[in-house]
């Protein structure tokens, strides 16, 4: 791999507008570090994509589809230590919130709205966190599509309850703190693996020591605290696949 050799580098899984600055200056303070980086991330709008792709990549993915389908086909860097409450190291648990107040057995049976059913925060924290691991959900589930739109789903009385990321949910109560501010938070999810970093199969071990140097320096660089502080950013930790595996005790009873 090059700058030339046309490496896409993305993370996209926090979208929010107005921390896209604070991306931009996290990854050029990482690539100044790593000569073969490309020098600014790209904004892909479906980085599933991406991850099939035979193309030279560095991502962001999620550990459920890690863990079940990607397995072979990437290689792990690591991931960022987030500052949110519910984190600690490189791990971290989802927020479960409520339309109303109760307790985890309360919700069961009931409505959620879940992003996606490869999400490990919103839809296998969930259920591992009201029903219990490898149980089953045994209400209504309406899909929503993305973290911020299962808070609006509840707020709308559309469903009863969702496992939010810690991070979004971090964002979305800067940006949308009346929303967050009429749910309740039930409990938590699981203690999982912060999202990994992945990069594509063909990555050498050297570039792939050199990447992770690069993320550890750049993401301790007092020179851009204001990003990592905007990102809820305060380290990053090289990890393998053999962290993530464990998560496949998590598995649901479909």
């Amino acid at each position: 791999m090059s700058k030339s050799s046309g490496t896409v580098a993305e993370f996209g899984f926090y979208p929010f507008e107005d921390v896209a600055w604070a991306y931009d200056k996290l990854w050029s303070a990482t690539a100044s570090r790593c000569s073969w980086l490309p020098s600014e991330l790209t904004r892909a709008k479906d980085p599933t994509e991406l991850w099939q792709s035979d193309g030279a990549f560095i991502s962001q993915t999620c550990g459920w589809p890690l863990v079940t389908r990607l397995a072979e086909k990437v290689r792990v860097v690591g991931a960022f230590r987030q500052t949110t409450l519910e984190s600690a190291s490189h791990f971290y648990r989802s927020v479960v919130v409520g339309r109303v107040d109760g307790t985890p057995f309360d919700f069961q049976g009931s409505v959620a709205a879940v992003n996606g059913p490869e999400s490990l925060s919103g839809w296998i924290s969930l259920i591992a966190a009201i029903h219990g691991p490898q149980e089953s959900w045994r209400g209504q589930v309406r899909k929503s599509g993305s973290h911020s739109e299962s808070v609006r789903m509840l707020c709308r009385g559309e469903a009863d309850v969702a496992s939010i990321d810690s991070v979004t949910l971090a964002h979305l109560r800067r940006i949308e703190p009346e929303a967050i501010n009429s749910l309740f938070v039930i409990c938590n999810g699981p203690l999982v693996p912060c999202l990994p970093i992945i990069a594509h199969r063909s990555i050498t071990d050297l570039q792939l020591s050199e990447l992770r140097n690069a993320l550890s320096e750049s993401t301790r660089d007092p020179k851009i605290a204001d990003a990592t502080s905007a990102l809820f950013i305060g380290g990053f930790d090289a990890l393998d696949l053999d962290d993530y595996l464990p998560l496949l005790n998590l598995k649901p009873n479909y």
